[in-house]
């Protein structure tokens, strides 16, 4: 199973939504039988049926229960004012028979997450009643020249949490939420600390900085003006740029490390005295993709494509020189663009005219070349422009016209509905690649157009190939969120009477396709889109900027669908997503996922939201709901454990917060350590934006695009791409997860040939056949021996999963030993454990003396050491998860 049993029986599981409709005061709101209240409602209000407020109302039957209900009601009502546009009472049934009451609540987004409750002036009698009503909250502020009472909330908490609990707690007498566990809420922002970094206390793990939202919008207007400063020196003027990338948009998991250089002096000095290396990149930097739009001209060449490129290499060259005298650190890629090192960050710049993709046409044989050209590109010796194909055409439509078009709308969706879009698009994300399937970045470097020449393969720094059949692209998760949140309108009039009833999800009327305001609901809403909608029969048809609904965008929805059902279901993708840019559906679907792939993600998709609901129900910690993020190890063929040095890069982006014991602090026999501290966790500070100067043309950062995850994927691809599929977090890099593509094929004997010799083979004498016959077979533990060879400094430990079993009639089995890196995180107790020792079975008898010596020594040492604290040591967060 996906995830663990115990969890099923720690929480019961909530039956079909089943809601009874007890207040409705003067919200207009159309009630939806279908949706459950985790989904429907922002903020829920869930009471232990042996509440003491319900004492004498158990036998007396609901009706009594319902009145309780209403009375708190009409209290969160009057406390929390225009915060709210729904407020409802209901019951929410378990499996076991027991009706937990509740209430749900709908947030205004504009006004819930305000921190100040203005009351009337003071000494009236108004205000005498607002303070007896908040009792010590109340306090006077000094507001527009009068003395006003107020309620001021913390800015660390939920503010809605907050005031629930102090109405609860004073009105009602229920005692503290903490202690007397009565009742407890399911916030907005339940999952909201899985999306910041933490570190323990006892570490000496610095924060890097990371760039706000403010930082990049002040970084993008800053390059706009620096490139229109240099119009004077170009054969043609720069006229704007659009940002592509989702951190412009707030949809990455995590913004972006600001890189600020340190002084020059100081930088020379380490350099004469110490040598760069891959061991020393703590953090990974990717580039920002931005498009520049230039003016359009005529004096481009327009009969050769080779021709245009360079031309266009030569424009970048001349920025590029530009860009030198003020400053500003700048590099040509081989591809046709420009990195520019500017406000910390390096941005990717590209530019496109419309004439490229008319040569481009021409060069993949969709248009004729006239006689003219052709015998212009027949005299030009090496020309290469007839290696061009398709799919070079496919790539520079999605990049230069595709991309930023859709970009541009979901970026005007994610400011219209801040904190609430960008935040189910991240949970989301994280979802995905805790499970090992991390999304396909749009743009990424490996899907970026090809340059010169044209037989130039795609860039081996992305990830983008990577077990396609199973990953969704980050376009297409983000659609569905827009979809699952009811960000647009739902789309009416399709074919089929049903649809023509029922909008999203089967709702019916635009009154309840009202947007959601929590990001936990939305994140539900995805996982249930995700495991329920027919993908096979249905497309899935999203509205951006009311394009479908205006105009003759019905005609065009309907025109789409017909292209749909009238086309075989085998030659469109798995998932087709219908918008107004896309009507085929197929631009964020078409690499992936497969037939294959989509079951695995709806399965992924379908526990994962029970286990969710369930622990929302159940009251469950945040320690507790991170399970629904984490994978099932148990499922791989081969499970590898990386090394410090690679999942360094990614320390700070782990689920869990664990750190090497390197990283740990020493403390002194004299300065005994507080326990208590050692139990907390650090948790990053915001993102900031900060002006960071210009430090010179010869400067560029360390370690840009140095992945040395990406790089061990990349050679064990280049090795054993043929036979495995390959599953990792992006944001921990502490395990890599490879699965046979078919296991079947490697039970059997295989001629002797060359394709089959591809690989590792092995001769097999066939047991029913002639002795002259040659067989083959696949050698599976000579591939994982050598692995551990091949990949020394990367990988920690091998470890078989699946592959008990024999392989044309030899037993697979890794007598490697298999090693395990010492790791340390925050003990949830005061005891001490024990480190874990690795078994030295099976070694040489020279070799396991000398261990045992080591052994000795060791614990001579750790004996001798007056330690006033021991820090608790466990197995890596995969290997736990496996055993």
């Amino acid at each position: 199973t996906l995830i663990p049993s115990l969890h099923y029986v720690l929480f019961e599981t909530l039956r079909a939504p089943f809601m009874t409709v007890v207040y409705e005061e003067s919200f207009a709101f159309k009630h939806c039988d279908w949706m459950d209240p985790l989904e429907e409602f922002d903020h829920l209000v869930i009471f232990l049926s042996d509440a003491p407020i319900f004492k004498g109302c158990l036998s007396s039957g609901e009706d009594k229960i319902l009145r309780t209900l209403q009375d708190l009601i009409s209290l969160l009502v009057e406390g929390l004012g225009t915060r709210i546009t729904l407020i409802r009472s209901f019951f929410i049934p378990l499996r076991s028979g027991k009706k937990l009451p509740s209430i749900g609540l709908r947030l205004d987004p504009s006004l819930a997450h305000s921190l100040t409750i203005r009351g009337p002036p003071s000494g009236t009698e108004a205000g005498k009643n607002f303070r007896q009503f908040w009792g010590s909250k109340s306090e006077l502020r000094h507001v527009d020249g009068d003395l006003f009472e107020c309620v001021v909330w913390e800015s660390s908490q939920n503010v809605t949490l907050q005031i629930v609990d102090h109405l609860l707690a004073r009105h009602f007498k229920l005692g503290d939420r903490t202690t007397s566990r009565n009742w407890y809420q399911v916030t907005s922002d339940r999952l909201n600390s899985l999306l910041a970094s933490f570190a323990p206390a006892h570490t000496v793990i610095g924060f890097p900085p990371r760039a706000s939202s403010l930082h990049l919008i002040r970084t993008v207007d800053r390059l706009n003006s620096v490139l229109q400063d240099l119009n004077s020196h170009l054969p043609l003027n720069i006229v704007g740029v659009q940002a592509i990338s989702s951190e412009f948009r707030d949809t990455s998991v995590f913004p972006p490390v600001l890189t600020v250089p340190r002084r020059l002096r100081k930088r020379a000095r380490e350099k004469k005295t110490k040598t760069f290396s891959w061991k020393d990149v703590l953090h990974t930097l990717q580039p920002i993709y931005i498009i520049i739009n230039i003016e359009s001209s005529g004096k481009w060449p327009r009969d050769n494509l080779d021709a245009f490129l360079h031309m266009k290499r030569l424009f970048l060259l001349r920025v590029n020189e530009l860009l030198c005298p003020k400053g500003i650190p700048s590099r040509v890629v081989d591809n046709g663009m420009l990195d520019i090192f500017l406000g910390g960050l390096v941005l990717r710049v590209s530019f496109y005219q419309p004439l490229e993709l008319l040569l481009l046409k021409r060069a993949t044989g969709l248009l004729p070349n006239s006689k003219q050209a052709r015998s212009k590109q027949e005299s030009l010796p090496g020309t290469d422009a007839t290696l061009r194909t398709p799919a070079d055409l496919q790539r520079w439509l999605l990049f230069n016209e595709r991309l930023p078009a859709v970009t541009s709308q979901l970026n005007t969706i994610s400011r219209v509905h801040l904190n609430i879009f960008p935040e189910a698009c991240r949970l989301a994300k994280r979802w995905l690649s805790g499970h090992g399937l991390p999304v396909v970045r749009c743009p990424e470097l490996g899907s970026e157009p090809r340059g010169l020449p044209a037989s130039r393969p795609p860039s081996l720094l992305g990830d983008n190939d990577f077990s396609a059949d199973f990953r969704l692209s980050e376009i297409a998760v983000e659609l569905m969120i827009v979809y699952a949140g009811f960000f647009t309108k739902p789309v009416r009039g399709t074919l089929h009477e049903e649809e023509e009833e029922e909008g999203p999800f089967g709702v019916g009327g635009d009154e309840a396709a009202l947007p959601s305001a929590s990001p936990l609901a939305t994140f539900l809403r995805f996982l249930r889109l995700l495991s329920t909608f027919d993908w096979v029969k249905r497309p899935l048809v999203i509205d951006l900027n009311d394009d479908f609904i205006e105009g003759d965008g019905p005609l065009k929805v309907e025109a789409a669908l017909k292209d749909f059902y009238n086309t075989p279901r085998g030659d469109l993708p798995a998932v087709v997503i219908i918008t107004p840019l896309d009507l085929a559906g197929t631009d964020w679907t078409q690499s992936g996922p497969s037939i294959e792939g989509l079951a695995r993600l709806q399965l992924l998709a379908k526990r994962s939201h029970d286990l969710l609901r369930a622990m929302l129900v159940a009251g469950a910690h945040l320690a507790d709901l991170k399970a629904v993020f984490r994978p099932d190890l148990s499922e791989m063929d081969v499970l590898l454990t990386t090394k410090p040095p690679v999942f360094q890069t990614r320390l700070l982006e782990n689920l869990d917060v664990d750190t090497p014991t390197y990283l740990s602090k020493v403390f002194r026999p004299n300065r005994p350590a507080d326990l208590s501290s050692l139990k907390q966790a650090r948790k990053e500070p915001p993102p900031v934006s900060l002006e960071i100067l210009d430090p010179g043309a010869g400067y560029w950062p360390d370690g840009y695009l140095c992945d040395p995850l990406l790089w061990l994927m990349r050679q064990l691809k280049t090795k054993f791409g043929d036979l495995f599929h390959f599953f990792w977090d992006r944001h921990s890099a502490r395990w890599l997860g490879l699965k046979l593509k078919q296991p079947d094929k490697f039970a059997t004997l295989t001629a002797f040939s060359e394709e089959n010799l591809r690989g590792f083979s092995c001769h097999r004498a066939p047991a029913e056949a002639p002795s002259d016959v040659i067989g083959l077979a696949a050698d599976i533990p000579t591939l994982l021996k050598m692995l551990r060879l091949w990949s020394a400094d990367f990988v920690d430990s091998v470890n078989l999963q699946c592959l008990h079993r024999e392989v044309a009639g030899r037993p697979v089995s890794l007598d490697t030993e298999v090693e395990v890196a010492e790791l340390i995180i925050c003990p949830a107790s005061g005891r001490p454990g024990k480190p874990h020792t690795a078994d030295s079975a099976g070694l040489p008898e020279t070799d396991r003396a000398g261990a045992e010596k080591s052994k000795r020594r060791k614990r001579k040492r750790q004996q001798s050491k007056q330690s006033s604290c021991r820090i608790k040591t466990f197995k890596p967060a995969a290997v736990e998860a496996v055993t």
